[in-house]
C-alpha cells in the first residue's frame, strides 16, 4: 500500500512540474507598446552564446540581439505607423525559432502598481499551478488522517 501511495505522489509531483514549465517563446517587454516607443527583446537564455540571435516583427523590423550575460537581448523602436497585434519571431544561429506577440496601440499612461500581473498567464501555467495546489491539499489531508489515526 505504501509503495502505491509513494508512486502516486511521485507521478503527481512530476506532472505538476512538467505542466508548470514555460512554453518556448521569445520575450518582449513590455507586451504592449506605443508607436515610436522602445521595447526590449530577449531570448531568455534559449540560444547558445556562441551563436547569433535576431528578432523580427512587422512592428519594428529586424534587430540583431547582443550577448548580455547569459542571454541575448536588445531594444527596438516601434514604427510610428504600427497599430494592432504583431508576431515577434526570435531566431537563434542554429535555426531554432521562438515566438510571442506584441500589442501596439495608442500611447497610454504608466501601468504602475500591477507588479508581475501585466504578463498574463498561459494555459500550462494555470494547469501547473492547479496541479500543485491539488497535490498540496492531498498531502495535507493524508497527513491529517494519519495523525488522527495515531491519536485515537
Amino acid at each position: 500500500m505504501r509503495t502505491a501511495r509513494a508512486l502516486g505522489t511521485a507521478v503527481a509531483a512530476t506532472a505538476a512540474v512538467g505542466l508548470s514549465a514555460p512554453a518556448a517563446v521569445a520575450s518582449v517587454s513590455p507586451h504592449w507598446g506605443s508607436p515610436g516607443r522602445m521595447v526590449w527583446i530577449s531570448d531568455d537564455g534559449r540560444c547558445g552564446l556562441r551563436e547569433v540571435a535576431t528578432a523580427y516583427s512587422g512592428a519594428f523590423g529586424t534587430v540583431r540581439l547582443r550577448p548580455r550575460g547569459h542571454h541575448f537581448s536588445e531594444s527596438a523602436k516601434v514604427f510610428r505607423h504600427a497599430r494592432g497585434t504583431y508576431r515577434v519571431t526570435l531566431r537563434c544561429g542554429d535555426g531554432q525559432r521562438f515566438h510571442t506577440r506584441l500589442q501596439i496601440g495608442p500611447a497610454r499612461g504608466v501601468r504602475a502598481g500591477e507588479g508581475g500581473s501585466i504578463g498574463g498567464m498561459s494555459d500550462a501555467g494555470v494547469a501547473g499551478g492547479a496541479a500543485l495546489v491539488a497535490f498540496a491539499a492531498g498531502g495535507s489531508v493524508l497527513v491529517l488522517r494519519r495523525r488522527a489515526k495515531g491519536a485515537a
